[in-house]
């Protein structure tokens, strides 16, 4: 049975994945609660948190964002640590320069321009470029965070911006929001992707930790660098 199947995520891998989601969406929901997002002149989520939880539930709410971003702290260091100390991966999952020239081959079947194909090792460089791009984006709306957060202000060195700290207060919350959208829109660009017909095996890869060794031969470089598959009509030449 497992000749037919091919490893693609270990348990690490798959339960470091699912902790990072279920961490953004309790940042997203706690975060959109805090924001007291308006929709049409209603507050749903707050309305949401305050039949839930009562009245007073903005300390919760609070501290419930608070657990959440250091839990996905916490899983992205683990992420690091394992892919780079462990498995050894860490480098080989940043686009090379071959995979960026692959690039316009892939655009061109994804827009129905040519029937000519890429097989990328694990990821195509669109996914890498994602990767780097929530991660960064990550780092960036927990610094603002910190910065916002009565708890961690003494760490914000007001000093050295030389500015009025309700000034630098504004501007972080402002970035702090703008970041947050983006990484939705990032993330509901990742799951597009990820459920579109062709990638459900891959998906369900994150669950099950393994594809048919069919797809993998199929969609999926054997070496590290991309397979160039050339168009039907060209394969005879």
């Amino acid at each position: 049975m497992t000749d037919e199947r091919v490893r693609r995520h270990d348990i690490p891998q798959r339960v470091y994945h699912w902790v990072n989601l279920s961490s953004l969406l309790i940042l997203l929901w706690t975060g959109l609660t805090i924001y007291d997002l308006n929709l049409f002149g209603l507050q749903p989520l707050s309305v949401f948190a305050q039949t839930v939880i009562g009245a007073t539930y903005t300390p919760l709410i609070y501290d419930l964002h608070r657990y959440a971003a250091f839990t996905l702290l916490g899983s992205l260091i683990f992420h690091i640590t394992y892919d780079t100390g462990i498995r050894g991966v860490f480098w080989s999952e940043l686009p090379s320069k071959a995979d960026f020239k692959a690039q316009n081959i892939m655009a061109k079947n994804f827009l129905g321009r040519s029937r000519e194909y890429v097989k990328f090792h694990k990821y195509n460089p669109g996914q890498k470029m994602l990767h780097i791009g929530i991660a960064v984006v990550v780092i960036l709306i927990g610094a603002t965070g910190l910065m916002l957060s009565a708890n961690y202000r003494w760490l914000v060195p007001v000093w050295f911006f030389n500015v009025d700290f309700d000034f630098l207060l504004y501007w972080t919350r402002v970035l702090h929001d703008v970041l947050t959208f983006a990484l939705v829109a990032m993330v509901v660009m990742h799951f597009y992707f990820s459920v579109r017909l062709e990638n459900l095996p891959a998906f369900r890869s994150m669950i099950t930790g393994w594809v048919p060794r069919r797809y993998q031969e199929k969609h999926f470089s054997s070496t590290e660098e991309p397979e160039i598959i050339p168009a039907p009509h060209e394969k005879g030449k």
